[in-house]
């Protein structure tokens, strides 16, 4: 075992084993997550009744009674059974899959290099995942369930008879195949000692058929441990309603974000009680019981951190009279956190104009109000941002133009739309089939118009659909990527809008003076490189030098490092430029009047790499430099100002604009509008951003931490608050948080193509209609 791996393992080891400890109740604050009048008094009679003056002395209220504590209020931010698609499930130690459902996804190493697993499908009466031919699956075990590993259980299914040959870690424990009868049966693998690992095992079934007819095989579910118990585990744990049902001896975990101020309440019958255990990859515990009708854990402690939160009924627990528990009842288990529910406000009088601006290569990690500390100047930015609504870990899908723009023009996923410029199956052209963004414009009254610098989005790639005028200066140079300042484009794009403005407007216009070659910028380049430079950068990135080769996004040379702060501050100067520029267009939109009846939207289709990792340029990873960039959303009407730091993708675009406009939401779109997230809703819990490099890599942030998932399969953790540049992969130190991203990303990439962020939610937080979505085919 690799030390990584097994520094994971200890670690996973701790984490799991506090789960016969039992820490503080958190039972003393009782009420219920929808904060009932009967809950609130009670949690003021028992906070009243623990509060001790200094002096020791009983507490007391003027007239000599004890005095009563304000009702606690509080709002539900997550609901244990929607989430059941995340679920971990555990019976008597032994490690539960359920391969039935959608959240199977999260065991099949995201689908990579292959997929190799066809997700809920019905099999004569019952839910299962279809394999491969050669199909695997990752199995984690703590420490203490590796030791114990006996036996891996399965529940098969085989259209006909065939032979099954199953590896553990690249082993087979058996000399034979084993035969495999038409039809369902379950069948038990006993493990030789020490072939199961602490930490990730993969498990790989090899179907061996002959090529002609060759036998489809299905898995229902799989047990790994110490019992070879042919029963079905799955009834242990039951979601029904808002109701969860565990049976003694089993356990149910997620692993998440602890919010500000959270609570896990339920209501739970007697004489069972739940035990609760969160624990953290550094070996934080918070222990406690939920039991009765108003029961209660404080999990504030671990604001801000991902734990594993496990929730297990004991198989010894007794209430009153000796009665003993068989099966606990869980009502209504949720987190709740401080204050009232927030609720987006009506959307008030529609936008006269909307204007899309997109600055071409403009990372978010180089403007202040984005990333604060950072260097650029921008003054306008800075000003903007104190009526606007400010999203600072919004996400394009991909690194590049054509992905991105793709995904804002149709709101779906890239593996949905297909544009890609690399990788392999992909189109270069929006197809006629997705609605696009000047269509829905139009329809919801708005002339649609455009004037874009940048030489790809144009008519070959579908982009000019719906729009009554579109004008690409950049082409009408003979180029696809030149020259071209970005005054020349707004002097442009608001004689167009002067043109149409007796008549509501959708415009669109794009700028290109941070994308490649980085022209320097005067006065900003002198403030941002006050030394005497002498070299090849004097005046912009010199692609030559750089090696940069046609039909490429990249450099492909290295320059000292003196070279490298002179491009840096080129690029610098480059985003105060576009800035000023965005001050000179307000105000004329002002000298109009009309710039109180405008939603201006500004963001980027990509960042760019500036040598942090020896590259520059762009479509070469998904870090943050590429994928994370601006979002700013001005419409005071609609958009109250703020910063906003959950996640918002470049799919949210359009349903934005249109729940703006008080327009019907697009059917076919995968995200969703912004508008109730910049007033308030859903902002107490992590939410993901997700980018897609070619489809062949994956990336999802949640807060401050990221996956990113390479084409095998291989999976990176980075913390961004300790390292922004993304240069240490933090997944063998911290298995909760890898586990944690693991099973969001894992999830989302399975069911990508099939996602509407409206009505499902988001992965980290799925509604009752998502959880419902998930469930896979009813038996």
């Amino acid at each position: 075992m690799r030390r990584g791996a097994r520094r994971r393992a200890a670690l996973l080891l701790a984490i799991l084993g506090v789960a016969g400890c039992r820490g503080r109740s958190g039972g003393r604050d009782a009420g219920t997550p929808e904060s009932s009048p009967a809950a609130a008094a009670a949690a003021a009679r028992q906070d009243a009744a623990d509060v001790e003056p200094p002096d020791g002395s009983a507490p007391t209220a003027p007239d000599g009674s004890a005095p009563a504590a304000p009702p606690r209020v509080e709002h539900v931010a997550w609901r244990a059974v929607d989430q059941r698609a995340m679920a971990h499930l555990t019976v008597d130690g032994d490690v539960i899959l359920d391969a039935g459902g959608y959240g199977f996804s999260r065991f099949t190493r995201f689908g990579a290099p292959v997929v190799r697993w066809r997700l809920a499908q019905a099999r004569d009466g019952e839910a299962a995942a279809q394999a491969a031919p050669l199909a695997s699956l990752d199995v984690e075990l703590s420490a203490e369930q590796a030791r114990a590993a006996r036996a891996i259980v399965l529940r098969l299914h085989a259209s006909a008879a065939t032979k099954m040959a199953l590896k553990l870690n690249g082993r087979k424990p058996r000399r034979k195949p084993i035969e495999l009868a038409a039809g369902w049966q379950t069948i038990a693998q006993e493990v030789p000692p020490s072939w199961l690992v602490a930490g990730v095992n993969q498990l790989v079934l090899e179907t061996q058929a002959p090529r002609r007819e060759p036998a489809q095989l299905a898995l229902a579910w799989l047990r790994v441990g110490a019992s070879s118990d042919f029963a079905s585990p799955l009834p242990a744990a039951k979601f029904e309603g808002r109701r969860l049902t565990l049976r003694a001896g089993a356990e149910v975990a997620w692993y998440l974000t602890v919010p500000e101020g959270a609570h896990l309440t339920a209501a739970v019958r007697a004489p069972c009680a739940v035990e609760v255990r969160a624990g953290t990859s550094d070996g934080g515990f918070v222990g406690g019981r939920l039991a009765g009708r108003e029961g209660r854990v404080d999990l504030s402690s671990f604001a801000g951190k991902v734990v594993r939160l496990g929730l297990g009924a004991s198989p010894d627990g007794a209430g009153a009279a000796g009665a003993r528990c068989e099966a606990a009842v869980l009502e209504e288990p949720a987190i709740t956190v401080h204050g009232p529910a927030p609720t987006a406000p009506s959307p008030g009088a529609p936008p006269r104009y909307i204007i899309l601006w997109v600055l071409d290569a403009t990372r978010a990690d180089r403007i202040p109000i984005f990333t604060p500390g950072a260097p650029t100047q921008t003054p306008v930015f800075d000003e903007l941002a104190k009526t606007s609504a400010v999203f600072r870990q919004y996400y394009v899908q991909g690194n590049e133009s054509q992905t991105s723009h793709s995904s804002v023009w149709t709101a779906v996923y890239p593996a949905v739309h297909n544009v890609r410029t690399a990788g392999s199956g992909g189109v270069w052209r929006i197809g006629d089939d997705l609605p696009v963004i000047a269509e829905q414009m139009g329809k919801a009254g708005l002339a649609p118009i455009a004037v874009t610098g940048n030489g790809f989005i144009n008519d070959s790639g579908g982009y000019t659909r719906g729009f009554s005028e579109f004008r690409n200066m950049m082409r009408e140079r003979g180029v696809t990527n030149g020259v071209l300042y970005g005054e020349q484009i707004v002097s442009a794009a608001l004689a167009r809008l002067d043109a149409h403005r007796d008549e509501p407007t959708f415009l669109f216009f794009g700028t290109v003076d941070s994308h490649s070659p980085w022209i320097a910028r005067k006065p900003w380049i002198d403030r941002y490189s006050l030394d005497s430079y002498r070299g090849p950068f004097e005046v912009y990135g010199d692609p030559v030098t750089l090696g940069f080769r046609r039909g490429k996004m990249g450099c492909s040379k290295v320059p000292a490092d003196k070279d490298i702060t002179r491009l840096r501050a080129i690029y610098d100067s480059t985003i105060s430029y576009s800035d000023d520029l965005i001050g000179k267009f307000i105000a004329q939109l002002k000298i109009w009047n009309i710039w109180d009846q405008t939603m201006l939207v500004i963001t980027a289709d990509h960042g760019d790499e500036l040598f942090e990792h020896k590259r520059c340029g762009h479509g070469g990873s998904l870090r943050e430099t590429l994928v994370r960039v601006p979002l700013l959303i001005h419409y005071p009407a609609q958009f109250p100002a703020g910063f906003i730091d959950q996640g918002a993708e470049g799919v949210d675009l359009v349903p934005t604009m249109l729940d703006a406009l008080g327009a019907p939401a697009l059917d076919s779109a995968q995200g969703a509008s912004l508008r109730p997230l910049a007033a308030g809703v859903g902002r107490a819990w992590t939410t993901p951003s997700y980018a897609s490099q070619y489809e062949y890599a994956h990336a999802m942030r949640l807060g401050r931490w990221k996956i990113v998932v390479d084409r095998r399969g291989g999976a990176a953790v980075y913390d961004l608050v300790e390292d922004p540049w993304e240069d240490a992969d933090r997944g063998a130190t911290r298995p909760v948080e890898l586990r944690m991203l693991t099973d969001h990303l894992g999830l989302f990439v399975g069911t990508r193509t099939r996602w509407q962020k409206a009505s499902w939610g988001v992965v980290s937080n799925l509604t009752e209609e998502g959880a419902r979505q998930l469930d896979g085919p009813t038996p």
